[in-house]
């Protein structure tokens, strides 16, 4: 069973390449360029990148909102941004993990891959 990763980013280039760095081992891609897109979603998810720094709806202010409505989500989300992990004067919600730009992508594949077992011991033992 192929595992599934969101990617969260207005860049489409990013996008593309998390999405083929991924699929390297295994996991199917979402993408989406803003937040706004995320608010409600359709799936369940293993691992869910999000930006910080997007035009509209941005990282920050997802994950503010997850952080009332599905704070579950908060545990399999990994930050990738070129900023730290304050935005705007505010510190971000407790999160799986944060990874600054540029990355390594063997790191990413690393966090992904931890991010994705340890959601799914935590779906398994809850079954």
């Amino acid at each position: 069973m192929r595992r599934r990763v969101l990617i969260i980013d207005d860049d489409r280039e990013m996008r593309a390449l998390l999405a083929a760095i991924l699929e390297t081992i295994g996991f199917d891609a979402d993408l989406l360029s803003d937040g706004i897109a995320a608010l409600e979603l359709k799936q369940e998810y293993d691992a869910i990148i999000v930006d910080l720094n997007m035009p509209v709806f941005d990282g920050e202010q997802l994950l503010e909102y997850w952080s009332i409505t599905q704070r579950d989500l908060l545990d399999r989300v990994i930050v990738l941004t070129g900023y730290s992990s304050y935005t705007r004067g505010r510190k971000l919600p407790r999160i799986f993990a944060t990874l600054s730009k540029p990355f390594d992508y063997q790191k990413l594949m690393e966090l992904v891959e931890q991010c994705s077992t340890r959601h799914l011991q935590l779906t398994t033992s809850c079954t």
